[in-house]
């Protein structure tokens, strides 16, 4: 049988390479297309845009203009490091396209031994992150601010894995320390993304973190199939103390186990979600945080409230703001390192200047509110009809 293919028709086999070759020459990584009677399947890794739900857009509309989503059913899994992490599903009967986080396992069968376009292995990203910290614990001064540079350079091995290391280049120091005023690594990471059985996804990660820590993490999320957009995550640390003095690590010898748990509900029609964690802090006080947090297209801004459950640690409260900095389109020249601005720059203020209590770590240099719901479906559903607009 036939397709229309750019125009003209052509056998399927032939489709799908036009298809490949379209979507390896836009930049994206790890595609892959497999065929059955009723059904065609697609695999992409977005390399070439900033955001990921402009990203998945970008793929629907190549597949759209080569005349793939004429052939019935077409499900495109969106991977991340290789490994699948949101389903859209095309039926040219209804004509649009629908996200679920839900992965059918003989579709990933079916397309995962296809031969792979572009693969990402060894592919390196140098991630320009610009980090801008402030305090007020001065009277007579309004603001003590520590700018800083810190490069990482990131490049995936096998599938999931990923690894990272950053460097901190301080531009201006007021009130933070002089190992802050020396060019010293910031986070240094290995990771190791997963699938499992009941469409559990998470990721594990060892090495140096953020807020002065090393060791190990795991943290998992479960979006439920009679209820999508409720989503549980639960994440578990060990971790010692660390801090760098210059290039020397200095570590300590003791790990401490550390937990965090949560509900987030998503309220697709204004892409807001409201989230409730429990968590063993790093000074290891423990406490509940209430989130709210409203995406938009190129940024996300949260409002939150932290009561510790310690009578030494006040309620506190306040907001951040994750922004993606352009150029928001960008391609690789074969396997030459790639510079770009990071995906999302942070600012957070907490009204209650709490210095010590409620501390977190991250288990990757990207982790924020922004990154966590870039693989959203109701998130990614949205910004295709409105980008289609």
């Amino acid at each position: 049988m036939g397709l229309i293919c750019c125009g003209i028709e052509c056998p399927a086999q032939d489709c799908d390479h036009v298809v490949e070759k379209a979507l390896a020459e836009q930049g994206f990584c790890n595609i892959r297309v497999a065929r059955s009677d009723s059904l065609t399947v697609v695999t992409v890794q977005n390399e070439a845009y900033k955001l990921q739900a402009s990203g998945i857009a970008a793929v629907a509309e190549i597949l759209e203009e080569k005349g793939l989503l004429e052939s019935g059913v077409v499900k495109l899994l969106v991977l991340d490091c290789d490994v699948p992490q949101v389903s859209l599903t095309y039926d040219s009967r209804v004509g649009e396209w629908k996200a679920s986080h839900h992965l059918d396992r003989s579709d990933w069968r079916l397309v995962r031994t296809a031969e792979k376009v572009n693969g990402s292995f060894g592919k390196i990203d140098i991630v320009v992150y610009p980090q801008v910290s402030l305090m007020n614990l001065i009277i007579t001064q309004v603001y003590q601010s520590l700018w800083q540079l810190s490069p990482a350079v990131e490049f995936g091995l096998w599938p999931g894995a990923k690894f990272s290391y950053q460097v901190k280049i301080p531009v201006w120091n007021d009130g933070y320390g002089s190992l802050e005023s020396k060019i010293h690594p910031g986070m240094i990471t290995f990771s190791q993304r997963f699938r499992l059985p009941l469409d559990i996804t998470g990721k594990v990660a060892a090495g140096v973190f953020a807020n002065s820590r090393y060791g190990v993490g795991i943290e998992m999320q479960k979006r439920f199939s009679f209820a999508p957009w409720i989503m549980v995550e639960g994440g578990f640390r060990m971790l010692g103390l660390s801090y760098f003095d210059g290039f020397t690590l200095h570590m300590g010898k003791e790990l401490t186990p550390f937990w965090y748990a949560s509900g987030n509900m998503y309220w697709p029609r204004v892409n807001t979600e409201f989230r409730l964690t429990v968590e063993k802090y790093l000074l290891e006080d423990v406490g509940a945080k209430a989130e709210m947090i409203r995406h938009f297209e190129h940024c996300s801004i949260g409002f939150y409230l932290e009561k510790g459950f310690n009578t030494y640690a006040h309620t506190n409260g306040g907001f951040r703001l994750q922004i993606a900095l352009p150029p928001y389109r960008y391609r690789r020249q074969g396997y030459w390192p790639r510079v770009n601005t990071s995906a999302q720059m942070g600012i957070s203020y907490n009204a209650n200047n709490e210095q010590r209590w409620y501390r977190e770590t991250r288990l990757e240099a990207s982790d924020n509110i922004m990154s966590r719901n870039a693989y959203n479906p109701y998130f990614i559903e949205n910004e295709i009809k409105r980008l289609k607009k």
